[in-house]
């Protein structure tokens, strides 16, 4: 097994066990979430999260599934900012939009969603082969 393979497993392994832990925590997510109040922003904050972990098994083109743990992992910080703005709004201790939205990106869960686009990408250029070059010269 050569340095490239291990390092091709390890980053796997780690891509999955954060799309788990995501997984996990949008399931828990569901549990106590008002859905009559912005219920689209709701659904997306639980929905999300939820299908990291299904995207990491059945998605099987490299490219497609860093396309979608990037959409997923954009959607969570934008679905969850908004749910972290309304609540601070409610109670008055919020001060600008952005800093609402670093501190939301500083979550466990969202760091662990962009976990798993980092992990991704890094396997995705730990797999690319490079091209042989032809070995055959023509002797004209």
């Amino acid at each position: 097994m050569t340095l490239r393979e291990l390092s091709w497993i390890a980053l796997r392994t780690a891509a999955g066990v954060c799309a788990l832990f995501v997984t996990i925590r949008g399931f828990l997510g569901a549990y106590g979430i008002e859905f009559r109040t912005d219920t689209m922003i709701s659904a997306l904050y639980v929905a999300l999260p939820c299908c990291s972990f299904f995207v990491f098994l059945f998605v099987r083109r490299a490219r497609i599934e860093l396309l979608v743990h990037a959409l997923i992992a954009v959607g969570y910080l934008g679905s969850f900012s908004f749910l972290d703005w309304r609540t601070c709004s409610s109670f008055g201790y919020c001060t600008t939009v952005a800093s609402t939205v670093l501190t939301t990106l500083g979550a466990k869960p969202v760091l662990a969603a962009f976990g798993v686009v980092a992990f991704c990408a890094a396997a995705m250029v730990c797999e690319a082969r490079p091209v042989a070059e032809s070995t055959s010269h023509s002797t004209n």
